[in-house]
């Protein structure tokens, strides 16, 4: 079978857990004998391209991978830069990028896959769902976060709809932009639940399917030991909850030798840096690659993820839980499917740090048991393919 990958990050530029996602994928299909190709975007400055403007390697693993600029304002990961209008108007051409799909339906006709896989879309363009419908290709999408509720992707813990006309508005269009692929994978109930009550993809085939983890990355039979060194692993975003992990850290007083490692990157790493320097607890490693994260994963008693939005599955969390490493989380979007209070984790509720105080503590003195739910690469494979074979 020909796969081909779509997703708006890859490779270098990956940045969270869906392109980790869209990694595992292909390593898991070419490990299984298939065929694989991602397309992704680039920034325009990193362009090496011929005359249609697409660019064309090989891996050393054999991958296929296809890049180009989605013509815009700039590339999604400049976003940030821009001012608030300059935001507005690139969401907008982001919705209705044709120039973008009709460049991605070109590959996918020279490329000739037999059916294509689409992960994160925000910077490609939403209107590739459409035009892969009228090229006739099969379909299918995995929904890794809420940008189809919300262009930031980042909506409150405690959120339950829209509250204005604009943001009803841009909730209508999406549904009707993303259309229904033939299925949908959802790696939670509660986003799955979520796009369901508002109405988005009515004719898809609803799959639940748990982010899968790299079986190179499954380090099991943990010993239950005295938790005292915390990880945290993530974007250093207020949104991430890494200011309410640092408030609680200040302020409990008697956590004795314990640690805090934080391991990312983000607009608020001098606020990290800041508190390493009057705190010597506190280590920060800046932001490592997957293969990395191994090390920190090991060395940790607890992972501690204290988001204060909406979360789908954190693929932080799935291997974490592979690693067998218990974990203090807040209870935001589908975190409590995988994180079971009293289990294998201790949950809060999102922005209170004087909670999150009290399960620090809770955590030095409670033994807790780890229990991994994760999935592996062969796993997510096999049922992937037991998906795709049953039309």
């Amino acid at each position: 079978m020909r796969v081909l990958i779509v997703s708006n990050l890859y490779g270098r530029l990956a940045r969270g857990g869906a392109e980790r996602v869209a990694e595992i994928e292909a390593a898991g299909w070419r490990s299984r004998g298939h065929e694989v190709a991602v397309v992704s975007g680039v920034p325009s400055v990193a362009r090496k391209h011929g005359g249609n403007g697409i660019g064309h390697e090989v891996a050393s693993d054999g991958t296929e991978l296809f890049t180009y600029f989605p013509p815009n304002l700039c590339f999604y990961t400049e976003l940030s830069k821009r001012t608030w209008f300059s935001r507005l108007i690139w969401h907008w051409l982001d919705i209705f990028n044709w120039r973008s799909a009709n460049k991605l339906v070109d590959i996918a006709i020279g490329w000739r896959p037999d059916v294509v896989h689409t992960h994160n879309l925000m910077g490609l363009g939403f209107a590739i769902p459409a035009k892969l419908r009228q090229s006739g290709f099969r379909h299918f999408h995995t929904v890794h976060d809420v940008q189809l509720l919300h262009p930031s992707g980042l909506l409150p813990a405690d959120w339950t709809g829209p509250r204005w006309p604009h943001e009803r508005a841009y909730i209508w269009l999406m549904k009707r932009m993303m259309g229904s692929p033939e299925i949908v994978l959802w790696p939670s109930e509660f986003v799955r639940d979520l796009h369901l009550r508002f109405g988005f993809f009515p004719h898809s085939r609803q799959v639940l399917l748990r982010n899968p983890v790299s079986v190179a990355t499954i380090k099991t039979n943990r010993e239950v030991r005295r938790i005292r060194s915390f990880l945290f692993i993530g974007q250093l975003e207020e949104h991430k909850g890494v200011l309410d992990l640092l408030a609680a850290w200040s302020e409990w007083n008697d956590r004795g030798d314990a640690r805090l490692v934080v391991v990312g990157d983000g607009s608020l790493e001098s606020d990290v840096h800041r508190a390493t320097i009057s705190d010597p607890s506190i280590e920060y490693r800046g932001r490592l690659q997957p293969d990395e994260l191994s090390t920190e994963f090991i060395s940790a008693d607890c992972l501690v993820v204290p988001s204060r939005v909406i979360e789908n599955a954190p693929t932080v969390i799935v291997e974490a839980l592979a690693y067998d490493l218990p974990i203090i989380a807040a209870r935001a979007g589908g975190i409590p499917e995988l994180v079971r209070d009293g289990e294998n984790g201790l949950l809060f509720e999102p922005g209170n740090v004087d909670m999150l105080i009290k399960l620090l503590a809770k955590a030095v003195t409670q033994k807790l048991k780890p229990s991994s739910i994760t999935k592996t690469s062969r796993e997510y494979l096999e049922r992937l393919e037991v998906i795709l074979n049953r039309k």
